[in-house]
């Protein structure tokens, strides 16, 4: 009892050690200036957040914000909210901050440190319970999988840090192929299954989109092999009633996500694949780690990576000594029918997903024939999933080394390959940014004053899509909606994206698109205030 009690002692201190060292590198710029700076830039991030803060006010009871899928910004346009992730999936991590007590900026930070530990937490899980792999090198994938170079060059993308769900739904497909799995257990497996998938969706489409995807390469690959074929069909029929059971149940709830999205698409229609084109991985898209890196920033200035569209959607690298130790660990532990799977799994979606000489880019195939493919436009992210399996490999890899009694190898590897994965990305101060709302907001009467209005800062020295998000975030702090908006999408007949109004030639076309729009909304013109006025920055 005494041997068990100290293992768990280790175990629980290991865990506790690696999480705090995934939340230093992941998040060390936000920690190490005392949750003054935000990181990623004043777009992306603030948006994603405004989407958090509005669903806090929706289930407070703000009567500002009583509709859910009708936020207030490009006032009056209904179901806005469909135009990008809802995050309800993890939402309710921001809102026990926010009914804790903590202010909208401080529970943007906690909620971003939450998704860390939580991404952690369940790689601990996979890895250990999933994989059946030792502590040590379980929390060093677990590390890898939260704080991996891909993952935290797309911090200014907030919408893609929640992955738990996704290593749930692994965790629970493997189990439920376990030949030891009665179908009396099978239950909780697969309503775990279900339930992740569901919540991954409503968390953001990309990772929900991602695991149908991966799911479906695994069933294709464990029919490709006799051993893993038996064993699949097997569980397949075993749990077939649980899973149809809880699927009818999963599609019920996905009833309102599906209704609201086909309504967003009927009003701004699919992508084209040239709009995809640009964000297909290149060849040297999967060694790109881009100038923030603590030891490759330097490759940054090499022309293959300078001549990339849309670089900083490109940075995929996990360095040079991880990929490769990843596909060694993947290799030699391919006896196992799980590895072996995942092994075909990320070798399939490399090919697949990357963009070769001549413009061939098999993913067109993918886009046109696979439901849901043509909602994904930065394909690029798809490096950012790719950490499961490189986290597996570099896993199986260490514990490999330990088992032929090399620890100190292990241990010196591991901590190169995740230093590997240090990035000092782009920051913003919270507090300037807070500052420049509360500017404009003081320029709005009371709720009654306006029926809406129009932010067009007549000089500044930032982008115009800062502006919008300004006057989006005035919009929550007075209870008053905006004519203003940024989203992943833009309304019909929407033509202010550039709410800059520098000069008579800026005025003159700005007027005539508000005109149109107020026309085509039916918005009173004496209802809409327009506030024009020199930008704080």
């Amino acid at each position: 009892m005494e041997t068990a009690a100290s293992e768990r002692t280790r175990f629980t201190l290991l865990v506790l050690a690696g999480g705090i060292l995934a939340l230093l590198l992941s998040h060390h710029p936000a920690i190490l200036s005392g949750l003054r700076l935000v990181q990623g830039d004043e777009g992306d991030v603030r948006f994603n957040h405004y989407v958090l803060e509005h669903g806090w006010r929706f289930v407070s009871g703000d009567p500002a914000h009583a509709r859910f899928w009708d936020p207030p910004m490009f006032h009056p346009e209904p179901n806005i909210a469909a135009y990008s992730d809802v995050l309800l999936g993890v939402a309710p991590f921001y809102w026990v901050w926010r009914a804790l007590g903590l202010n909208a900026d401080l529970s943007w930070q906690a909620w971003a440190l939450s998704m860390a530990v939580l991404n952690y937490a369940a790689a601990v899980w996979l890895l250990k319970r999933g994989f059946g792999l030792r502590a040590g090198p379980a929390v060093v994938g677990a590390l890898l999988f939260t704080a991996g170079a891909p993952r935290i060059n797309q911090l200014n993308h907030p919408q893609l840090e929640g992955q738990f769900f996704s290593l749930l739904a692994v965790g629970a497909v493997l189990a439920l192929t376990r030949p030891e799995t009665d179908r009396r257990r099978g239950v909780a497996w697969a309503g775990l299954l279900v339930g992740a998938f569901v919540a991954q969706l409503y968390a953001g489409f990309y990772w929900g989109w991602f695991l149908f995807f991966f799911l479906l390469l695994a069933f294709l690959a464990g029919l490709a092999f006799p051993d893993t074929r038996g064993r699949l069909l097997t569980a397949l029929r075993l749990h077939l009633p649980a899973l149809v059971g809880f699927g009818v149940v999963g599609l019920a709830l996905l009833v309102p996500l599906v209704l609201h999205s086909r309504q967003a698409i009927g009003s701004v229609g699919l992508r084209s694949f040239s709009e995809v084109s640009h964000m297909v991985p290149r060849i040297w898209s999967w060694f790109y780690v881009g100038q923030d890196s603590w030891l490759y920033g330097w490759t940054n200035a090499f022309s293959k990576f300078q001549r990339m569209p849309m670089a900083w959607e490109h940075r995929l690298g996990l360095g040079f000594v991880t990929p490769i130790l990843a596909g060694i660990g993947l290799w030699q532990a391919r006896s196992r029918p799980a590895v072996r799977v995942l092994l075909v799994v990320t070798v399939a979606t490399l090919i697949v997903a990357s963009r070769y000489a001549g413009g061939v880019t098999p993913w067109w195939l993918v886009f046109h024939g696979v439901p849901g493919a043509a909602a994904i436009r930065a394909l690029a992210r798809i490096g950012v999933w790719l950490l499961v399996p490189a986290s597996v490999g570099l896993a199986l890899f260490l514990q490999q080394r330990l088992q032929a009694g090399r620890t100190a190898l292990a241990v010196g590897l591991g901590a190169l390959c995740l230093l590997e994965q240090g990035l000092s990305g782009p920051v913003y101060d919270r507090f300037e940014s807070r500052a420049d709302v509360d500017a404009v907001a003081s320029r709005l009467g009371p709720p009654s004053a306006c029926g809406s209005f129009f932010y067009a800062p007549t000089s500044g020295e930032a982008q115009e899509w800062k502006y919008q998000l300004d006057a989006v975030w005035a919009s929550l702090e007075r209870g008053t909606p905006t004519v203003n908006g940024y989203s992943g999408n833009y309304p019909q007949g929407w033509k202010l994206e550039d709410n800059r109004r520098f000069d008579a030639k800026d005025a003159a076309r700005q007027d005539a698109a508000l005109e149109n729009w107020m026309r085509s909304r039916r918005l009173e013109p004496a209802t809409v205030c327009r506030i024009e006025v020199p930008a704080r920055r």
